[in-house]
């Protein structure tokens, strides 16, 4: 089992280390920002404003990062960020490692890359565009979501054949991510073939922006959801902040992927509000066939029917450390109050939902007057 333990707390990041199973030779953060939490909780926000969020959220990041020394005090045009288009734009390092440490002459490299399904399994393509000049003894800095964990894969290991083909060399590694364990799996990989292929290797770091969330698949018991694609919080390591955060409203909970489409979210904003509006839409007809908000918030936190106050308390022990008691006691108390709030049991609250949801997505996204 894993857990998270409480490592640094201010009032703008919270950093939790991961320990328990499936420990190895990369490091492992959950990070917690107002920031990154309004990226999870509302889908709404999406175009420069998404970007801007989580630029900023990068930003408090590096200030506070327990391995800040490791960037900061690196020679800033040995610092190189590497993009994955078009995802990996949307987390702005170049620009919030200059926020944070007034970094200029770091370098940036860019490749492109799209992944497809083809009989069941996923591919890349799309992947020819290459910028990848890199310098010597680099620290390379990355943010890309990472679902099947299939470009993060492919990009890195055309990096690495490029960088050994130009003689240059790598230090160390800082990968962000809205993700799931899969990023994990990659990294460990990755770690070996650094290691190995670069005497003075040191270190690879992986953060979790909020959570290590779950990545639906066939065997996951949810009405709506796309395997190899959505990214949730049933069955996820939460932080504290983001579990408390979900309380706040009901759409936070229910929405299918605590992400969507990062691209399309930034750079294509009718392709993304379609897509987060359809889903409301599906909910909507379940509504109307009697599926009620209690149902629903049931099936996307399983955990929440379960109102016993000790068993809760426990379970947080195991999976939280050097969390207060009063924090949790707070918490215990909201999520009671959450799943019988008034009219939980209605499917007319459900249904009255999503067509706000709908709605306000719809304006958000330029898609009033547009049929469905």
């Amino acid at each position: 089992m894993q857990y998270l333990e409480r490592i640094r707390r201010s009032a703008a990041a919270s950093w939790y280390a991961i320990g328990g199973d499936h420990a190895g030779p990369v490091e492992r953060y959950v990070l917690s920002t107002a920031g990154s939490r309004e990226v999870c909780n509302r889908p709404e926000l999406l175009g420069v404003a998404f970007n801007l969020t989580l630029q900023q959220s990068m930003a408090t990041a590096l200030v506070t990062a327990p391995f800040r020394p490791l960037l900061e005090e690196h020679p800033e045009d040995k610092v190189c960020v590497v993009n994955f288009l078009r995802g990996g734009l949307n987390f702005e390092l170049r620009q919030a490692l200059h926020t944070a440490y007034g970094f200029n002459r770091h370098s940036s490299a860019f490749m492109s890359s799209q992944r497809y399904r083809e009989d069941g399994r996923w591919h890349v393509k799309e992947d020819m565009y290459r910028k990848l000049d890199v310098p010597p003894d680099a620290v390379l800095v990355m943010g890309d979501v990472v679902a099947t964990g299939v470009t993060m894969e492919n990009g890195l290991q055309v990096v690495i054949d490029h960088i050994a083909s130009i003689g240059s060399s790598v230090r160390a590694l800082v990968f962000f991510t809205i993700g799931c364990h899969k990023a994990e799996k990659v990294l460990a990989n990755i770690d070996a073939r650094l290691r190995a292929a670069f005497p003075n290797y040191e270190r690879t770091v992986l953060v979790y922006l909020e959570a290590k969330f779950s990545l639906v698949d066939s065997k996951t018991e949810l009405r709506i959801g796309i395997p190899g694609t959505d990214l949730v919080r049933r069955g996820g390591l939460l932080s504290p902040e983001l579990e408390g955060s979900q309380y706040g409203r009901p759409a936070f909970l229910l929405e299918r992927c605590s992400i969507y489409d990062a691209g399309s979210r930034a750079f294509d904003i009718p392709c993304y509000a379609r897509d987060v509006v359809e889903y409301w839409e599906q909910v909507l007809g379940f509504a109307e066939e009697g599926w009620t908000l209690a149902e629903a918030l049931r099936e996307r936190w399983p955990e929440g029917g379960a109102l016993d106050k000790e068993a809760f308390l426990a379970a947080r022990a195991t999976q939280w450390k050097g969390v207060g008691d009063a924090f949790l006691d707070d918490l215990y108390h909201r999520q009671r109050a959450f799943f019988r709030g008034e009219g939980a049991g209605s499917s007319a609250a459900l249904a009255a939902l999503c067509r706000e949801r709908i709605a306000r997505l719809r304006d958000v996204g330029g898609l009033a007057g547009v049929a469905s």
